[in-house]
């Protein structure tokens, strides 16, 4: 018990550190020295079954001190466990002074040493600024009672005097981190100046060379002068950084220093942060290389830069100026392309335009919260910005920097000559390109169910004295500032392919825009179209608001005039057919081919909208037969309903449909693609010159008599329609028997009908039971798959229809008049279009 004690207090009274480790035999204990080792490492005192040497030492300055943290090594050969309650540690100087070092808290419940293992513990201790590493000694001690001091100096391991615990810069180095390893190495150092600060990046490595997952969170970084100053790093992306086995990552590191130090010696010490001391424990020190500063990149040329560890590919196109009542407007584009492995935060920017004379101006674009940059995808920023009026961009660079956070300062990424450009306007503007002119004649937003579409409407004119082939134009809009989606190339709406001295020819441009998208700015950018890359712009027309979709009469005909598909649209009929919980939307359009030889009609597209602005696509038939010139064609169009649609005052919006299909555009100048009928790459139907109906609830007329009545481009009449029952053997009744005769044409003055309408015949007893019977046919000729029969084309044609009911007579009340409804079916739903009152047992006309 004495020993004890006496061990105990001499624990809490020493300057030095427990090593709480090794099982040391009493007897026969050697202590062995590497004579002629010239590292740290390669020093080690001998132990009975093993052996202890220190692995590394490194200093890093804080709040604290001077921190000097070390890795003891502990190796047991023997075949025993080793315990190490006896052993410490004493650090000194040169000069004499000891050090109080303290293992580290994760270290303390390391008291043995398994059986043929190794045994790593770290230890910290704050020393005097004058101490340096070569100054340091490390005496091995045992507690021996029997000695006056009770201590027995087993061995000393000294830092070399030639030693150094730099790693030089872009070699690797392997670390003790917590119980794993990690090896790490500067791969890329750079740095970026404004009048105030240096900005350093820093590009490391890290590759876990352990065997198991390793979390990064307590990793940290300072960037060290050779005078101990210390400067902090960022990288907030280890903070939820783990790292597998194996597994490599380059991750970026940004540090702020003054100017009057960018041209020292820097290293760059990694450390634990300890938790339980508040310290952080160096674990290695990487020799940085010489700092050179980055000049700004030439304007339009792509730069890289890294973020969170990936490279990234940037670029900044020209600035195009425009004066305002506030001065002058500028506006940048500017683009980031990921190239690295893994997606990066793409949001956290702030961009600056430095002038000449070094004034700074803010510029500002749509920031998206938590944004990412996907491996291989591309990103556009459209920078706005206001300058005074006399402000010159004369030797003017872009700044990119970091968005400062409460738990960084911002800092320089890269900057980037600019050059202006003074190419801009309105809607109604033109602007010459080569021997065109180029004119922004709309803007239009038509809706979708899921995206809607941005339509500019172009118009190019020849204004040389000779032909000239379609030129290769493109162009892409941007909303409130940014810019959506990519680069779209120029669609034709007419077969066009070479323009006479002074003529003219139409054209759109079109992006998929998402239904919820709020507009309260809008430009669209004219570009020269190029193979395999971005288009060249060529002018922005800013500042313009969306184009009024026109309304028209509903007897007002479309006209669609582009060449190769000039044709006259005439609404014929609209109506909303019920159905059972359902109601369809129903129109008929008559197309009539303006062109001077036979043609398919030109494709349509269109959508309903209600007075709550519910929106519903409308589908078309397609007429697959070519129409002569001056023929006419019926197309139908419907669509389902939803219930909430209000069908007592809504709008039929229609247009021209194209882009349903790429399609090889003819050759353009400069090699690039022209601009042909469904030439570009929109994939999805698009309205091009949209109009729209006002209509409302249709109170269409029900015929009285079942004659000449008009179904989907054919003509109905029935004539000597009686109903008996349907008698079986002389005695039983069946059913009923309705027996007519019907009379059914084609309307001759179609050349094509498109869409398919049957017909409801229905039998309602004219009693208080209101006995119902009905039978759908299809029209002229059977559907695939359909179960209903058909009524034929032909005069006069005999037609009887049975409805089996064998309990018929129990449900008649009276048998003296009934009702004949004829019903237009459409797609499941159906509309009454006539209703005759007859008798039965006689033949009614």
């Amino acid at each position: 018990m004495k020993h004890n004690w006496m061990k105990s207090g001499l624990t809490a009274l020493t300057a030095a550190g427990l090593l709480l480790g090794g099982t040391i035999a009493e007897s026969g204990m050697q202590v062995a020295y590497a004579a002629k080792s010239v590292t740290l490492s390669g020093q080690a005192v001998g132990l009975t079954g093993g052996s202890l040497s220190i692995r590394d030492a490194h200093f890093l300055m804080q709040d604290k001190g001077k921190v000097l943290a070390y890795t003891v090594v502990i190796t047991n050969k023997s075949s025993k466990s080793m315990d190490l309650l006896d052993y410490w540690i004493r650090v000194k100087s040169k000069s004499g002074k000891s050090f109080k070092a303290t293992v580290v808290e994760g270290d303390k419940e390391k008291t043995s040493v398994p059986a043929n293992s190794t045994q790593y513990m770290t230890y910290y201790a704050v020393v005097d600024s004058a101490t340096k590493l070569t100054d340091l000694s490390f005496d091995i001690i045992k507690w021996d009672f029997s000695s006056s001091n009770y201590e027995k100096r087993l061995g000393t391991i000294s830092y070399p005097s030639q030693g150094t615990d730099r790693i030089a810069a872009f070699q690797p180095g392997v670390m003790l981190y917590g119980s794993g390893k990690l090896k790490g190495a500067v791969k890329q150092a750079y740095i970026s100046k404004d009048k105030d600060n240096g900005y350093v990046t820093v590009n490391y490595l890290l590759e876990n060379v352990g065997q198991q997952v390793i979390d990064l969170s307590k990793l940290t970084f300072n960037i060290q002068t050779e005078s101990l100053s210390v400067y902090n790093v960022s990288s907030p992306s280890l903070e939820t950084m783990t790292i597998q086995p194996r597994e490599r990552k380059i991750i970026t590191l940004r540090s702020t220093l003054p100017l009057a130090v960018v041209a020292k010696p820097l290293t760059l010490v990694p450390s634990f942060n300890d938790e339980a001391t508040k310290l952080k424990l160096p674990t290695g020190v990487f020799q940085l290389p010489a700092l050179k500063v980055q000049s700004a990149s030439t304007a339009g040329q792509p730069r890289s830069i890294y973020l969170e560890g990936q490279p990234v590919t940037t670029k900044a196109g020209n600035a195009i100026i425009s004066q305002d009542a506030e001065g002058q407007s500028v506006s940048l584009e500017f683009s980031l392309t990921n190239t690295g492995s893994t997606a990066v935060a793409a949001g956290a920017f702030d961009f600056y335009l430095v002038t000449g004379n070094g004034k700074s101006y803010a510029l500002t674009y749509a920031k998206e919260e938590n944004a990412s940059l996907l491996p291989g995808i591309g990103k556009s920023l459209a920078l706005t910005g206001t300058l005074p009026a006399e402000a010159s961009l004369t030797g003017a660079e872009l700044v990119m920097k970091s968005l400062a956070t409460d738990k960084e300062r911002s800092y320089v990424i890269a900057s980037y000559v600019v050059e202006a450009a003074s190419l801009e306007g309105g809607l109604g503007t033109a602007f010459s390109y080569k021997d065109y002119s180029i004119q922004l004649k709309t803007v239009t937003r038509t809706s979708g169910v899921e995206q809607d579409k941005l339509v500019a409407g172009i118009a190019i004119t020849n204004n040389s004295k000779v032909a000239k082939q379609i030129p290769a134009l493109g162009g892409y809009f941007m909303v409130n500032g940014v810019k959506i989606g990519t680069e779209q190339k120029a669609i034709g709406l007419d077969s066009t392919l070479v323009l006479a001295p002074g003529s003219s020819y139409e054209a759109v441009v079109a992006a998929d825009i998402p239904y919820s998208t709020s507009i309260s700015q809008i430009a669209f950018v004219a570009t020269e179209s190029a193979a395999d890359k971005p288009g060249k712009m060529l002018y922005q027309f800013t500042g313009q608001q969306l184009s009024e979709i026109p309304v028209i009469g509903n007897l007002t005909d479309y006209v669609i005039s582009g060449s190769g598909q000039k044709a006259t649209i005439k609404l014929k009929r609209n109506a909303v057919y019920k159905g059972v919980g359902t109601q369809t939307f129903y129109a008929e359009f008559e197309g009539i081919n303006q062109e001077p030889r036979a043609t398919a009609i030109a494709k349509l597209g269109g959508y309903l909208v209600d007075k709550n602005g519910l929106i519903v696509p409308v589908q078309y038939a397609e007429v697959k037969e070519r129409i002569s010139s001056g023929g006419k064609a019926l197309v139908s169009a419907w669509s389902a309903l939803p219930r909430a649609f209000d069908a007592s005052d809504y709008k039929l919006v229609i247009g021209q449909a194209i882009g349903t299909e790429p399609a090889a555009p003819p050759a353009g100048e400069n090699g690039g693609s022209g601009t042909g009928t469904n030439a570009g790459s929109v994939t999805s139907p698009l309205l091009v010159k949209p109009v729209s109906f006002q209509l409302g609830q249709t109170n269409e007329s029900v015929a009285d008599q079942v004659k000449e009545l008009k179904v989907g481009g054919f003509g109905l009449s029935l004539a000597k329609t009686s109903a008996f029952y349907d008698v079986k053997d002389m005695y039983n009744v069946a059913g009923l028997k309705l027996e007519t005769v019907y009379s059914l044409g084609r309307d001759a003055t179609y050349e094509a009908i498109a869409g398919t309408h049957k017909i409801k015949v229905e039998f309602v007893n004219q009693d208080t039971n209101q006995l119902t019977y009905s039978k759908t046919f299809d029209l002229a000729a059977a559907l695939e798959g359909s179960q209903d029969e058909v009524l034929k084309e032909g005069t006069d044609i005999p037609l009887k229809i049975l409805f089996n009911d064998p309990e018929i007579q129990n449900k008649v009340r009276t048998n003296s008049k009934f009702k004949l409804n004829i019903y237009d079916v459409f797609q499941g739903s159906s509309i009454l279009i006539a209703s005759q009152e007859m008798n039965w047992f006689l033949i009614n006309n």
